[in-house]
């Protein structure tokens, strides 16, 4: 066993579909093998609406226990909103199956390198709590956001004053975010990633530009459902 792996979580089980189904993370109801390949899901999806995300193709990789879904990119784009779940006709949930995915790429180290940016979240989380947003995270919002955020942010005082609104609330958690995270494990899982990161970097695994197989056949050969049309995320 890998540590700080729960095998509740990912259960030793033969087929990428069994594993979903048994993990802790998912309902008994989930409509895994009732699916029908139809897209609802990836018609309501905010992701594949900007990008090549597909929780479709996730699924149907899923069922035909294609492991090469570990190592794709794709499963990293998800953000949780459960459109997919609301839309299946079959009660199927993509979204619990890309947590289950990802938490045996990150055990097998696929997926590990996509958590060095969450580790800064967490470290400052520990310091702040939820009051200041990670450095790393403004930047991301800087540049998917545009200039009329920038500007919003650097004149936040001023704005909320005009709106009647009382300064930001910024508190002193006296250290009760740090305990909770040291009691439940978290810095020790943290030391255990970090390693982790520094393994693929020495042994050149993390790379910032795709292979050029990769760029002609799509992320780990899978099939598009139509062309990415390059469009931002959110235009302020």
């Amino acid at each position: 066993m890998i540590p700080y792996v729960n095998e509740y979580d990912t259960p030793n089980c033969n087929t990428l579909a069994e594993t979903a189904k048994k993990s802790i993370r998912t309902p008994e109801s989930l409509g895994l093998d009732r699916c029908i390949q139809c897209g609802a899901c990836t018609a309501s999806c905010p992701a594949a609406r900007f990008t090549d995300y597909s929780p479709r193709q996730i699924v149907k990789k899923v069922l035909e226990n294609d492991r090469s879904v570990l190592e794709s990119d794709m499963i990293w784009s998800c953000f949780y909103c459960y459109s997919c779940n609301m839309r299946c006709p079959r009660n199927n949930s993509p979204v619990t199956i890309v947590q289950v995915l990802r938490q045996m790429a990150i055990n097998e180290g696929i997926g590990i390198g996509k958590l060095a940016y969450f580790l800064e979240i967490g470290e400052c989380l520990a310091e702040n709590g939820a009051s200041k947003v990670p450095g790393a995270g403004v930047k991301n919002m800087e540049r998917d956001l545009g200039e009329r955020w920038i500007g919003i942010k650097r004149n936040l005082e001023p704005i909320r004053s005009e709106l009647g609104l009382s300064p930001r609330d910024v508190r002193d958690t006296h250290g009760e975010v740090q305990a909770i995270l040291e009691s439940t494990g978290y810095f020790e899982r943290e030391k255990w990633i970090k390693a982790g990161i520094q393994e693929k970097k020495l042994h050149g695994f993390l790379k910032a530009d795709c292979s050029d197989e990769e760029k002609k056949n799509g992320d780990f050969c899978f099939e598009s459902d139509r062309e990415y049309t390059g469009q931002e995320a959110i235009t302020v």
